[in-house]
């Protein structure tokens, strides 16, 4: 009776195992600060985040970008870490990101939760993760109260550069304001950005920032560098002052806050220069007679002129264009169509029924594929070829002739099997480039 009780109680347990096996698959997602506690503000913190699944991730999570007011977030372009846990007896695999948070003022931070794409194996759907929401809470030294940026570094320095000269700046001309930072033993990435002032009668356009870390062989990073570059319009002739530029910044070495302003920059905008088509006659003026006066800006003229002339050569060039865009499109279908009918997608659709199907299906794709193959004859047949050259090929057409004989033993080992197909191409290939493409002379 007991020997019967203790088989019941392992066919129970392996069947409870088949159960949870052929379940659907677990997921778990964690998200922790390092370091922990109280950071110093402009301090590089990282938030971990596990994905982990009871069976495997068929592809990466994705992993989105969120904001923290008053903190720079960025998601480096590093591989993720692989993990594999036990968890309450249970064998968790999984990925591991970390993100970079940079506080750059003093007070608690609010990392909200966020949703992750992960695509699960054993499951068709991808699942999403919720992240759980955290603090973090950062302080600054004595003496950096109220700094609107706190950013600590060794050293900062600051340039700007104005293009074009300023000094013939007509309606509708360009300014560019350009500010490089660069700061010692600091990425790049921590240096804050300059704030731009909006000007009136002039049109702001500010670019995207440019980072660079500057390296060194041996010593490594030696300095962060950031451009931030604005381009503003003259909308309005008239007198114009970019207003000076305040940077602050923390120096680390004497534990003091500092600050560098770049100059404020003057200039002026004129009417852009236009001129009368045809000449009024002065007595034609003084009589008081009728007029108008035709004016043309060169500019706008030529701009004119080379708009007709590509329009006219469109309309001369349409019909030609039209009969060159439908041969190349009947020529695009036909390769199309060729590709899809030839011996590449064949074989795709072989290895796909074989990594999947049963012998129904693989062995179709089998005679499919050797009947778009140039090395095999057509209509193909296993029984066709050379068996002595390749074991693997004796065994498919065994397993061929057992499937079509409604035996239920009919196995296929594919990997055997697709080497010796591959094997066998090669030889037919090999043959037939050997043999020369002229016919055979007749001997009399």
């Amino acid at each position: 009776m007991k020997a019967f009780l203790r088989v019941l109680l392992i066919l129970m347990f392996l069947t409870s195992g088949s159960a949870v096996a052929q379940g659907a698959p677990r997921l778990l997602v964690r998200a922790h600060i390092e370091p922990s506690g109280t950071v110093v503000a402009g301090t590089e913190v990282k938030l971990i985040v596990d994905c982990l699944t009871t069976t495997w991730f068929t592809e990466a999570p994705n992993w989105p970008l969120f904001t923290v007011p008053d903190a720079i977030v960025n998601l480096p372009d590093e591989q993720a870490e692989n993990l594999h846990e036990v968890i309450n007896g249970v064998s968790w695999y999984g990925v591991s990101r970390a993100y970079r948070v940079v506080p750059q003022t003093a007070g608690a931070f609010d990392i909200p939760s966020f949703q992750i794409t992960v695509y699960p194996g054993g499951t068709n759907v991808p699942a999403k993760l919720t992240t759980p929401a955290l603090r973090l809470v950062a302080t600054v030294p004595a003496g950096a109260e109220g700094m609107s940026v706190f950013f600590p570094t060794q050293k900062l320095s600051a340039t700007q550069t104005i293009e074009p000269s300023p000094d013939d700046l007509k309606v509708g001309g360009a300014l560019t304001r350009t500010i490089t930072q660069n700061a010692t033993g600091t990425e790049s990435m921590l240096i804050p950005p300059v704030n731009f002032g909006d000007v009136d009668g002039l049109k702001r356009y500010q670019k995207p920032s440019g980072t660079k870390n500057i390296m060194q062989d041996r010593a490594g990073l030696v300095a962060g560098q950031r451009t931030d570059t604005v381009t503003y319009v003259a909308n309005r002739s008239g007198r114009f002052k970019l207003p000076p530029v305040t940077i602050e910044w923390w120096n680390t070495t004497t534990q003091r806050r500092e600050k560098i302003v770049l100059p404020a920059v003057s200039f002026s905008a004129t009417a852009a220069s236009e001129r009368p088509l045809f000449d009024i006659p002065i007595d034609a003026l003084s009589k008081g007679g009728a007029h108008r006066i035709i004016v043309i800006d060169r500019s706008r003229a030529l701009i004119f002129a080379a708009i007709l002339a590509f329009v006219l050569a469109l309309v001369w060039a349409y019909p030609r264009l039209i009969t060159r865009y439908n041969l190349a499109k009947h020529a695009l279908v036909t390769a199309r169509n060729r590709y899809a009918e030839g011996e590449a997608p064949a074989w795709r659709v072989l290895r796909a029924a074989a990594s999947k199907g049963p012998l129904l299906r693989i062995i179709p794709a089998v005679y499919r594929w050797m009947d778009k193959s140039p090395d095999f004859k057509h209509p193909a047949r296993i029984d066709d070829l050379d068996f002595s050259a390749d074991p693997g090929l004796k065994e498919l057409a065994d397993t061929i002739a057992t499937h079509y004989a409604d035996s239920p033993d009919a196995k296929l080992d594919w990997n055997k099997a697709e080497g010796a197909l591959r094997r066998a191409a090669k030889r037919a290939r090999k043959k037939r480039n050997a043999q020369s493409p002229l016919p055979p002379l007749n001997r009399y």
